[in-house]
């Protein structure tokens, strides 16, 4: 059998190659979720390119989410098969034998968020502010945030970290691809300097297990269970 050799040989150019392709063809597949959504919704397409907040404000915005993760898996579809020359679940995709790591990532989310709105509470740093929403947005929230969670693993922690690790240190592959993590939530709404530092401390977490097993199951069900009680259940910006 042929050994494929990557096209471009540096890990590290290949990641950046990808971070600039990825955000064009993100933008290039947001603009499609975002006409689909004006298409079924009350908005002009104007209008929401004009104010992003409507769309945050709009139960559409899972199908235009799933857009962006078509648009993610695309990318990185492109980038295995044409320039690093690997297979797509070589990312860290396996589930065959990593379906407990699933789990326990899951899990480890679920105790992480729990335990520190338990201690913001106790310090009296937080108002107790449950958010109610019906069974119906729970499951639009579940979906939405399992599509997130998938969307920034594959590739952050999928394509970046992988490649990364092929020129660098994997520690030094680590703190790049969270500071990458960081970066790319700049846009977010009420960013500051603390969110910043929690998000790349979140993508050391995340990374740490992908950089010693190779495979993204336990950060995405991290990143799910995290974002789903942060945001729907305990009402922190995500």
């Amino acid at each position: 059998m042929e050994t494929k050799y990557p096209l471009i040989k540096r890990g590290w150019l290949r990641a950046l190659l990808f971070f600039f392709t990825f955000f064009i063809f993100i933008t290039l597949f947001d603009l499609v979720g975002i006409a689909i959504v004006a298409y079924y919704s009350e908005y002009g397409f104007e209008e929401f390119i004009s104010d992003p907040e409507l769309i945050m404000e709009n139960k559409m915005m899972l199908l235009m989410m799933v857009c962006q993760l078509i648009g993610t898996i695309f990318t990185v579809g492109l980038f295995q098969k044409f320039i690093s020359r690997e297979d797509f679940v070589s990312i860290g995709l396996n589930f065959v034998g990593f379906k407990i790591d699933f789990y326990k990532g899951l899990l480890a989310g679920t105790v992480l968020i729990c335990s520190g709105f338990i201690l913001l509470t106790v310090l009296n740093l937080t108002l107790i502010d449950l958010t109610y929403f019906s069974f119906y947005d729970q499951i639009f929230y579940f979906f939405l945030f399992t599509i997130v969670s998938l969307n920034e693993e594959i590739a952050i922690r999928g394509y970046i970290l992988h490649n990364l690790s092929s020129s660098f240190n994997k520690y030094v592959a680590l703190i790049i691809s969270s500071l990458v993590f960081m970066i790319m939530h700049l846009g977010n709404p009420n960013i500051g300097i603390l969110p910043l530092v929690n998000l790349f401390l979140a993508g050391i977490f995340l990374g740490i297990y992908t950089i010693h097993k190779n495979n993204l199951w336990f950060p995405i069900g991290a990143h799910l269970t995290w974002n789903y009680l942060q945001g729907p259940i305990f009402g922190f910006e995500v």
